[in-house]
């Protein structure tokens, strides 16, 4: 097989291919062109190649200008691929399963992960008629629901006593830490022992953010003493969660030593790739009630899976007759579902009402239209919102110029570092690019020169970004850190805690970048006052509705845009859609 220099395929792609076509002892073109084809799909985040959905997009809807022979219909390849033992009993590398071509390593993670779900979904949660009464209380102290209308924190609340794995989706500004804590609260003031709770996010900058939102949230609670000592103060990331070993694979914690907790809550879901979601899974105890938090719409993780949106259903559908039954024995009543789906999604609930974008809101109304694909409507928003600016075409340096005199200059004007800390959390660049002119690589460097004229490797009110873990000094990738004088004068690196700021000497920094501008996936799990989206100055395949939504979405009170509309409507109309069989699998 021979590819030319256009080809997406990489010789990574083509070695899998003839190793896996030696293992079976052929070599058919188009098992070969099918492995390369599912190598390929892994790197773009599919768990697996749809034989159906790929025919429609580059590259395998043309594989002729790379010199390869056109794919047969999705019904004659999954034909052709069948006469070579590739089911899921096999014992092949791949497996062919429903028109979808894994290979098996993802198979089996999806296998992990429906297999759990399974047996926490058999599992009954039950309460005695003492506890069905005091969770009543409870729910009614906690909640304050609006007589006629359905409380969806409330029913989230309820739903969780009665599943052992429960999943709470919703936009930002929808309560969702406001709703777990509670739902911990609950949780602890009815066992009858004390609990094991923990707290777990993807990123450094994501655990950080659900500690001080739960810590928040229990301050607003006048909770029983014991009660708010279950509730802990800190969150891990799910790496330290899980136990990393340096140089090796495998986490500390699997099925032979699980993670020792009642109760475990992962917020950010949407960032869990589906490889560390069954890692996750393996380390969980069969006793541990598990709550799973994200927004749906977000962007999927980097690596390979979207399991988030695989186990939801938007919108939901409703509840089934059971869970209908034991959602009013606590005082909840709701209408009946339009589908019965059963217990899958009886463990999901939605909070849709926004209290951070309120009616009125620009940013609120955009989010939805952008999340919609709707190019002319997005557009339309940003004509009269207050907190919105299209910049268009803007002159780009026009832009940085004022964006460093009205925000970053003034980072290092600070009295103290508090202050300057949170000067830094009011203003962030978004990209949807590392490179290019319009990459945070260039503008970050831009606006460094400009606040640091004679090129010091460190100065005060430097914004840096850890990009590599390093336990020792319990630095994460994604954590971000400010550059401030110590009482000395020495500059340090200083990282938010709880209690103080804690000091690193920059000479021990694992690698770094300075962070005036950061990419739209960086930034899941942060939220700031005002956000600025620079476009690339062309269509990218990376830019996609939700990329734009999380970008947007990461603004409290304004948000504004420069680029082109064309750029902006390829964006919004173009959806990420990953290949994987979680969703069809977990539904029967």
């Amino acid at each position: 097989m021979t590819l030319n220099l256009a080809s997406p395929f990489q010789a990574l792609d083509f070695a899998l291919a003839e190793s896996i076509a030696q293992w079976h002892q052929t070599d058919d073109a188009l098992f070969k062109q099918s492995v390369m084809a599912v190598s390929y799909a892994l790197q773009q985040g599919h768990s697996c190649l749809s034989l159906v959905q790929c025919l429609d997009e580059a590259p395998y809807r043309d594989m002729s200008q790379f010199g390869l022979p056109a794919l047969p219909s999705a019904a004659d390849w999954q034909t052709h691929l069948s006469t070579f033992g590739i089911g899921p009993e096999d014992g092949s590398p791949l497996v062919l399963h429903n028109q979808r071509l894994y290979l098996r390593r993802y198979w089996q993670f999806e296998s992990e992960l429906l297999a759990f779900l399974a047996e926490r979904y058999q599992q009954p949660s039950s309460l005695s008629q003492a506890q069905l009464e005091q969770a009543r209380k409870l729910l009614a102290s906690y909640f304050a629901p609006t007589p006629g209308q359905i409380d969806w924190q409330q029913v989230a609340a309820a739903n969780s006593l009665f599943s052992n794995v429960s999943t709470i989706i919703g936009g930002p500004g929808t309560g969702k830490t406001h709703t777990v804590t509670r739902i911990l609260a609950l949780l602890a003031g009815l066992s009858d022992r004390p609990l094991v709770i923990k707290l777990a996010a993807p990123t450094g900058k994501a655990a950080q953010r659900l500690a001080e939102a739960i810590r928040e949230a229990k301050a607003a609670l006048n909770l029983d003493m014991l009660v708010d000592q279950a509730i802990p103060n800190e969150a891990h990331t799910l790496h330290r969660l899980l136990g990393v070993i340096p140089n090796r694979l495998q986490f500390r914690h699997q099925g032979d030593n699980p993670i020792e907790a009642d109760v475990l809550l992962i917020d950010e879901v949407s960032m869990v790739d589906l490889p560390l979601m069954a890692r996750l899974f393996r380390a969980i105890k069969p006793t541990t009630r598990l709550i799973l938090l994200g927004d749906a719409d977000q962007l999927p993780s980097v690596a390979a899976g979207s399991v988030l949106a695989d186990l939801v259903r938007k919108p939901h559908p409703g509840y089934s007759e059971a869970r209908r039954s034991q959602l009013q024995a606590v005082g909840i009543k709701l209408p009946a579902a339009s589908i019965e789906l059963g217990a899958p999604l009886d463990s999901v609930t939605e909070l849709t009402l926004s209290r951070r974008f309120a009616h009125g809101s620009g940013i609120g109304a955009l989010a939805q239209a952008v999340i919609r694909g709707d190019a002319s409507g997005s557009l339309a928003v940003f004509t009269d919102a207050a907190d919105l600016t299209w910049l268009g075409a803007h002159d780009l340096h026009d832009c940085l110029h004022g964006w460093i005199r009205n925000h970053y200059r003034a980072i290092a004007e600070q009295p103290d570092l508090h202050q300057a800390f949170a000067h830094l959390k009011t203003f962030r660049i978004l990209c949807a690019l590392r490179d290019g002119e319009r990459g945070v690589t260039a503008l970050n460097d831009w606006i460094s020169q400009r606040l640091n004229p004679s090129r010091q490797p460190f100065f005060k009110g430097q914004p840096i970004m850890v990009t590599q873990n390093h336990y020792g000094l319990k630095l994460f990738n994604g954590d971000v850190g400010l550059v401030w004088p110590n009482e000395d004068g020495q500059l340090m690196v200083w990282f938010e805690a709880e209690g103080e700021p804690r000091p690193v000497t920059p000479g021990r920094l694992p690698t770094f970048e300075t962070v005036y501008a950061m990419t739209i996936h960086k930034t899941q799990g942060s939220e700031f006052d005002e956000v600025a989206l620079v476009l690339p100055d062309h269509q990218s395949q990376l830019l996609s509705r939700e990329l734009i939504y999380t970008g947007l979405t990461r603004a409290k009170k304004r948000f504004s845009c420069l680029g082109t509309a064309a750029v902006w409507r390829a964006g919004v109309t173009a959806r990420v859609d990953r290949w994987a069989g979680l969703a069809a699998r977990l539904q029967g």
